[in-house]
């Protein structure tokens, strides 16, 4: 197949990109501006044939050229992390273009159109777990109100019986290739900097950066009409976090004990400070409800749909990332 892709340079769009070209596909990738010389370009090119197109996703004119000709389209572009400076940012792009481009590819006869999503945009659940069907959530940050917007533009489309597939990641870990690392990595970096980590209940689902790229290359069938797929993974407690990331760097990261409740405390005065001083991508007041809900996922309709035998090791992913 032709495959339109954009964020093909991110963290989870370079493994998507580079496992379709694996799997015989031809790319062409939207890069923003000035980004043609990212380091990962060449490394794709390497793996088969992909054409580079420079231009804005929020122009109507650079979609249309990035879709004219293809066959399907996987739309992983978008801002990711806690920054909430850059929340005027994240509504232009993961919400309104995002709307722009799954609009504008269904009208173009593209199939299947492939949305990358998050779990993030279906927290919480009204029922305790995470699913396909699960409605999107309110939202608790930018990010998770901008992806939750743009989910409900994409059921919109699919309840018109446009070939809408919506995929949603939990937290996505592994090494990266050739781009810079995944935003879960980025939040767990202070921690093994400092030695030191919170002790408290809690967990999160992760899930290997290469196990979604899979199944993106698994839903590249035409005709099989709308659908939506939960990526969880695997759950992990937040001391198994923990014991991944020392056995990953090889230091010992001593243990604080911390209640959920002060926990989430210090995700609240994080928000608050991440609007005039830049904190990076690490606790936010998100990022504390989900580690201490420890809200599961549903990935059966996954891996059965898709014939996955099942998800790699979230924890081996984690120190192979440390490891690199």
């Amino acid at each position: 197949m032709h495959i339109a892709i954009t964020g093909g340079t991110g963290y989870l769009g370079a493994h998507t990109t580079r496992r379709l070209l694996e799997a015989g596909h031809q790319i062409r990738m939207l890069v923003a501006p000035g980004c043609a010389g990212e380091p990962v370009l060449p490394r794709l090119a390497a793996l088969g044939q992909v054409e580079v197109l420079a231009g804005d996703i929020r122009s109507p004119a650079t979609v249309a050229r990035l879709l004219d000709g293809c066959d399907a389209v996987i739309h992983a572009a978008g801002v990711v992390g806690t920054d909430r400076r850059r929340e005027t940012l994240m509504w232009e792009i993961n919400a309104h273009a995002t709307e722009a481009v799954l609009t504008a590819a269904a009208e173009a006869g593209l199939d299947p159109i492939i949305s990358v999503s998050s779990y993030s945009a279906l927290f919480p659940p009204p029922d305790g777990v995470i699913t396909a069907d699960t409605p999107p959530a309110p939202g608790r940050s930018p990010y998770a109100r901008t992806k939750a917007h743009a989910d409900r533009a994409a059921r919109r489309l699919q309840d018109r019986g446009a070939p809408i597939v919506v995929t949603y990641p939990s937290s996505v870990v592994g090494p990266a290739f050739w781009t810079a690392a995944g935003v879960t990595e980025r939040g767990w970096a202070p921690m093994v900097r400092a030695g030191a980590a919170p002790r408290m209940r809690g967990g999160m689902q992760m899930v290997d950066v290469r196990d979604v790229a899979d199944v993106h290359a698994a839903l590249m069938r035409a005709g099989c009409g709308p659908r939506r797929y939960v990526c969880g993974g695997i759950m992990l407690s937040f001391d198994e976090m923990v014991d991944a990331l020392e056995r990953g760097s090889g230091r010992r990261i001593r243990r604080i004990p911390l209640s959920p409740w002060a926990f989430r405390m210090i995700g609240r005065v994080a928000d608050t400070c991440g609007r005039v001083v830049p904190l990076g991508d690490g606790l936010s007041y998100e990022a504390a409800m989900l580690l201490t809900a420890a809200t599961p996922t549903d990935d059966a309709r996954t891996l059965a749909d898709l014939g996955l035998d099942g998800w790699r090791s979230p924890q081996a992913a984690i120190i192979a990332s440390l490891r690199r």
